[in-house]
């Protein structure tokens, strides 16, 4: 029997609404206002500057919800239902899901001359590179550092996710002064991990006194240093970082995840033989609901997520629990298991879950840390990077980490991408650099 290539997860494919500015009136440290048209001649003073970093923030916010919900559908985080099955793949098209393997992309991305996880993570890094420019020329002396920081950290983040979801070989499009393109050449996922840390370590060098950017900073260059298999350095990068931090998206730009019983998604459990139990596990972490019989899989339920009850619930995008979870996957490597436990332990008990058993494996204990990080990190974007990393410095096999098999629409199975592919005809348009796809999966 022929099998059409089907995704790992059916990726949603949304166009995002226009990009927009914060007003200039907000000078506040952490405010975010609703936003505005900010002119050119407008920015050349110190409250332009601020414009600049709030327009930053809101681009993260804004899209930061549908890149993390991308890498839900992708993972098995998350799963689509339909009213009814499509006919043919055209309809697939219509409905806005993606049809790809490590090497082909027949979607709407390429139809619409836009690579959407690439374009939304693009977006935020050319803001945020406006923002430094024009905060290093006029931003105020008495917060200018500070701002500088949550910048970088920014920055840092941003390409990190792009080397965690994007496979090897995509561009980091940037913006000069002069609000002109400035293409890359092609990235790995090592350099583009590498380029992520050097931009937490200016973070570092800027904070001074708002520890909240410097606890971001500090997260974000923790996990990529997990990444980069370096776990001890990443280990001594968190250690300051309390437990009870959190850095989240701005709440008033909305967040998607809302919207999961209107794209008829609902929560994975168990997906394509390999995935978490997100509901059978009945985890606090992971609380949901019943929402309905599923069309495609008519024995089966479909359950909505909880975490997000509305779109007025940031996302939590660095965390003291992260920083924890990172010196785990650290102690493992010492290697100190039972070190390792304990911190995942503590970390339970604050949700009222019992103390873990200490397999007697280190893959048995890989696996157990991973789970704690998959209820602990659920539909913040982490899932991805998590499954690729189990393969890149744990050596699994693919078909052991990702959703695998046969697909509940039938004459379907789940394809072998292990990263969100960019295309070269969008990617290589404009950019000369650009003359290859995806170099490794």
């Amino acid at each position: 029997m022929t099998y059409l290539i089907h995704p790992r997860k059916l990726l949603r494919s949304v166009v995002l609404i226009g990009s927009a500015l914060c007003a200039i009136a907000c000078h506040g440290l952490l405010d975010v206002t609703n936003p505005t048209l900010v002119q050119d001649n407008d920015v050349a003073n110190a409250a332009g500057a601020n414009a600049r970093r709030l327009d930053a923030i809101y681009h993260f916010s804004y899209n930061f919800t549908q890149i993390s919900k991308n890498v839900a559908y992708f993972t098995d985080e998350a799963v689509y239902d339909y009213y009814g099955p499509p006919d043919n793949l055209e309809d697939y098209y219509y409905l806005g899901f993606d049809l790809h393997d490590n090497t082909v992309l027949v979607n709407m991305f390429t139809k619409n001359n836009r690579d959407e996880q690439l374009a939304l993570l693009d977006d935020i890094f050319t803001a945020s590179s406006l923002a430094l420019y024009s905060m290093r020329e006029y931003g105020r002396d008495t917060l200018k550092d500070e701002y500088l920081a949550q910048l970088f950290a920014l920055r840092s983040f941003t390409l990190l996710e792009m080397a965690e979801d994007i496979c090897s070989g995509f561009p980091i499009n940037d913006i000069t002064t002069d609000n002109r393109p400035l293409y890359s050449g092609p990235y790995t996922t090592d350099s583009a991990t590498k380029y992520a840390v050097a931009q937490a370590d200016s973070a570092l060098a800027h904070g001074r006194d708002t520890t909240r950017f410097i606890n971001f900073a500090r997260v974000v260059k923790g996990r990529a240093l997990l990444n980069l298999g370096q776990y001890a350095q990443a280990a001594a990068v968190v250690s300051a970082v309390p437990t009870e931090f959190t850095y989240t998206t701005d709440a008033s730009t909305g967040n998607r995840f809302a919207d999961f019983p209107y794209d008829i998604g609902g929560v994975g459990d168990r997906e394509g033989g390999n995935g978490v139990p997100f509901v059978s596990a009945n985890d606090p972490r992971v609380l949901t609901s019943y929402l309905q019989m599923r069309v495609t899989v008519p024995e089966d339920s479909l359950f909505n997520q909880l975490k997000y009850v509305d779109n007025t619930v940031p996302i939590v995008v660095a965390s003291g629990v992260e920083a924890r979870l990172i010196e785990a996957e650290a102690a493992l490597h010492e290697p100190n298991p039972t070190k390792a436990f304990a911190i995942l332990d503590t970390l339970r008990a604050t949700v009222g879950l019992g103390a873990m058993t200490v397999p007697s494996t280190i893959d048995a204990q890989v696996d157990s840390l991973y789970k704690e990080r998959a209820f602990w990190l659920y539909l913040t974007g982490r899932r991805l990077g998590d499954l690729r990393r189990l393969i890149r410095n744990y050596g699994r096999g693919a078909e052991t980490v990702f959703p695998t098999g046969d697909y509940p629409l039938g004459g379907l199975r789940y394809g072998t991408a292990t990263s969100i592919p960019f295309t070269v005809e969008v990617q290589g348009k404009n950019n000369p650099h650009i003359t290859a796809g995806c170099t490794t999966p």
